[in-house]
């Protein structure tokens, strides 16, 4: 115990040294094996278009990178309590990214125990301001702990205590030149198990109110994460027959986001592992998005983090996907055959240009989705 106090003192001594030199920590929200995964699946697969080939199964490592892959990577903060837990009504760690903590999040330790927390889930590319309160039972508020960081990376990835496999769909480039907003869409696995600490990370930190469950398996009416929340469940196929045969339920699911977009609400969609039919309609998205063909494999193998060494989700299934939506547009223009593809199943014009403009921060977006003349598919789009 002494010499586990003796080096909270050191790491707080060394904190306040180096913020004193004017230093502050960049954390990559990236875990190491997201951050060599998208590198290396970037260059092999543009040299590589043979879909047989995958990487990720090279990062899905445990022993080289350690366990809760799919977590981002985050800050860690340290204090050293004034009292013994009884005493202690709350720890309460503050996070904002302005100095004076308005449009703050909130976080709490598991144990009012706790000497030490990951703040988790943050933005990239961004500086926030931390501290550390203690609330004792007698109404006492002593800061432990304060400070700052600077945040970098892309994929962000979601911790929700009891939860896994939730990312953000923010951050990815697109054709139309603005990369996806981050904190509106998220893809994860089943919500079914979610705490009441997890309902505060993802309802009250994160804004997600609106939850859109793809099974068939539960009969589920409320949401997991609360019962006064937005909840659609529709039964979902995946892969080429969601695409050809019950393409019907991606036009409800479009529009019941776009829906929840327009009153402000952020979106989760998910399956049970949030792989296949989490996975299919992600795809649909991301290509309309305006995400590039690598760059939606990549999103679709990044599940694998969240799957055992035995279990894996490559990109193989993908291909006969994209050679199928290319019948809608000019092979060359992946993001106008997706755009041609939603047109054909049964979305309106006037809601994929809204969706697109909300999304991507493009106010007028209609100008690069319009066509001199209408595209005719190269082969007729029958079932």
């Amino acid at each position: 115990m002494r010499r586990r106090l003796i080096g909270i003192i050191s790491a707080l001594m060394i904190s306040a040294h180096l913020l004193a030199q004017g230093y502050i920590e960049t954390i990559n929200i990236e875990n190491q094996a997201v951050s060599d995964y998208m590198l290396d699946a970037a260059q092999t697969y543009s040299s590589n278009p043979d879909y047989r080939v995958s990487v990720v199964t090279k990062y899905n490592n445990s022993d080289k990178y350690g366990k809760k892959l799919y977590w981002p990577r985050g800050k860690e903060v340290v204090w050293i309590p004034t009292t013994v837990a009884d005493n202690i009504q709350e720890i309460r760690i503050t996070v904002s990214e302005n100095e004076d903590y308005s449009d703050s999040l909130t976080y709490h330790p598991d144990e009012k125990s706790a000497n030490r927390f990951v703040i988790r889930n943050s933005l990239p590319h961004r500086t926030y301001y931390y501290k550390v309160e203690e609330i004792q039972t007698n109404g006492v508020n002593t800061e432990l702990a304060n400070g700052v960081f600077n945040t970098i990376g892309q994929v962000r990835m979601i911790q929700v205590r009891n939860n896994s496999n939730i990312r953000d769909l923010g951050g990815w480039p697109t054709q139309y030149g603005n990369p996806v907003k981050y904190g509106r869409l998220y893809r994860s696995g089943s919500l079914e198990r979610t705490t009441p600490e997890g309902r505060h990370d993802f309802v009250d930190n994160l804004g997600v109110v609106a939850e859109l469950d793809l099974r068939h398996e539960v009969k589920r009416t409320k949401s997991c994460l609360g019962a006064d929340k937005d909840y659609l469940r529709l039964n979902h196929g995946m892969y080429m027959e969601g695409l050809t045969k019950r393409y019907d339920v991606y036009v409800t699911d479009l529009q019941w986001i776009i829906a929840r977009l327009r009153e402000g609400k952020n979106v989760d969609w998910h399956c049970a592992i949030g792989c296949d039919r989490c996975g299919t309609l992600s795809f649909l998205i991301e290509g309309l998005l305006g995400m590039n063909e690598i760059d939606i494999c990549r999103d679709y193998e990044l599940s694998t983090f969240s799957l055992s060494s035995k279990n894996k989700r490559v990109r193989s299934p993908l291909k006969n996907m994209f050679n199928h939506i290319r019948k809608f547009g000019p092979p060359d223009n992946l993001g106008r055959c997706f755009y041609n593809y939603w047109l054909s199943i049964g979305m309106e014009r006037e809601d994929l240009d809204y969706f697109l403009s909300e999304i991507l921060g493009i106010p007028d977006i209609s100008s690069m989705t319009r066509e001199p003349e209408p595209y005719t598919p190269n082969e007729p789009y029958i079932y």
